[in-house]
């Protein structure tokens, strides 16, 4: 038996009128009378007492109305069942930079997830140069990276900026607003300058007549994280990005030093690759829903 005929029928039953189901349904009253009237004659009974007060069942009608019902059920858990095998499959890969996959995407992902259970998430942390060559090769669905793409085939957009800030450990003697040659006269411990957001803090530096070579670096370090713990030590001054440090601001470890001149915005991009066939009509939502939310599920 045709399951749309079943589905009419359960309709027809719950509003009392043909009339109604049909205008529901989106179908003409006489072309659901003889659907009504196909079923009756596959299974030689009369389902439904017709009057000028709508249907009513009879005894085989009711026999019939409690077993579409069930069948109904079974049929759309078998849809849901399919499409969750098929979603199974479905895999969105994301590239992004130490500091927004740490830091960033986190909160995002969590969002992402309530929105669209269905995929599977993999997240990736690389320097910015990777995450393009990598959405160049079409290796990931999307990409994050800090400042503009070098690569200039790749489609991309600012998505937020977040500031840079001189910071110090709750316990070092450091007044809170400094001149800017102030700097020389403290330790800093530094990111890497193989790190965009190295050589962009030193080229801003440097628009800002600090002399660069005249700064006390201790060292240099790759990971954020171990700026952090040396700055909260008070082993020096550090140069990091907001969304980094907020936790231990709140808790009081480190705090904000005001340098003169000194307002530096790092902006963050999203990449992709440039369509070459239609994109997957969910991959495409995905892909819109964390450009849209981004900025606001920041962690």
């Amino acid at each position: 038996m045709n399951i749309s005929y079943l589905n009419q029928f359960v309709e027809v039953v719950k509003l009392g009128s043909i009339s109604k189901a049909a205008e529901k349904n989106h179908l003409s009253q006489p072309a659901l009378s003889q659907q009504i009237k196909l079923m009756e004659q596959m299974l030689n009974s009369t389902l439904l007492e017709r009057s000028n007060r709508g249907v009513t069942l009879t005894q085989t009608g009711e026999i019939v109305y409690k077993h579409a019902i069930q069948m109904m059920s079974i049929y759309d858990q078998m849809l849901k069942d399919i499409d969750d095998v098929k979603n199974q499959s479905k895999v969105f890969q994301i590239f992004a930079t130490p500091t927004i996959c740490d830091y960033a995407l986190p909160c995002t992902i969590y969002h992402i997830k309530e929105k669209y259970p269905q995929f599977t998430l993999k997240l990736y942390t690389m320097p910015s140069g990777l995450v393009e060559d990598n959405i160049a090769c079409g290796q990931g669905n999307i990409g994050f990276i800090s400042g503009k793409p070098r690569n200039n085939t790749l489609v991309s957009k600012k998505v937020f900026s977040d500031h840079i800030c001189l910071v110090a450990g709750a316990n070092m003697p450091v007044p809170k607003h400094i001149k800017k040659e102030d700097i020389y006269n403290y330790p800093l411990i530094m990111l890497n300058q193989s790190q965009y957001t190295r050589r962009t803090l030193d080229t801003y530096l440097e628009e800002v007549g600090i002399n660069l070579s005249k700064l006390k670096v201790l060292y240099s370090l790759d990971s954020i994280e171990s700026i952090k713990s040396s700055a909260t030590r008070g082993f020096g001054l550090a140069f990091l990005p907001y969304m980094t440090i907020k936790k231990e601001l709140y808790n009081k470890q480190l705090f904000l030093i005001d340098m003169e001149d000194f307002k530096l915005e790092n902006s963050f991009y999203i990449v992709s690759k440039p369509l070459d066939e239609p994109l997957d009509k969910d991959i495409g939502k995905l892909s819109g829903y964390i450009e849209k939310i981004l900025a606001e599920t920041i962690c």
